[in-house]
């Protein structure tokens, strides 16, 4: 293995924050962002999830929720946080990510 390959394996194995805001009209479309998005992370406010993601996990996440909005009338946001990248949180069920610093 050379030193290219070893550096896509690394990125590949690599995990990030991700964070997933969205508003959605529709009651059943917003059912099932939530049952898709519980696969990936935990809820951490009502319309926000938080998810520890290899870079393929995360690329899953994309296409999937994309396909669940209707462009029209919803909003989705998925921010890839990396890079020196330190989440802090307070309140109710902040144990998840809190504190995590990514270098």
């Amino acid at each position: 293995m050379d030193y290219e390959e070893a550096e896509l394996i690394a990125e590949d194995e690599r995990h990030y924050i991700v964070l997933v805001i969205y508003d959605i009209v529709e009651n059943k479309r917003r059912s099932k962002m939530v049952k898709c998005l519980e696969k990936y992370g935990k809820r951490v406010q009502k319309s926000a999830f938080e998810a520890f993601l290899t870079k393929r996990k995360y690329e899953a996440l994309v296409q999937e929720t994309q396909r669940l909005i209707d462009e029209r009338t919803d909003s989705l946001r998925i921010y890839l946080l990396a890079n020196h990248t330190m989440v802090r949180s307070w309140g109710a069920e902040t144990k998840q990510i809190a504190d995590v610093i990514i270098f």
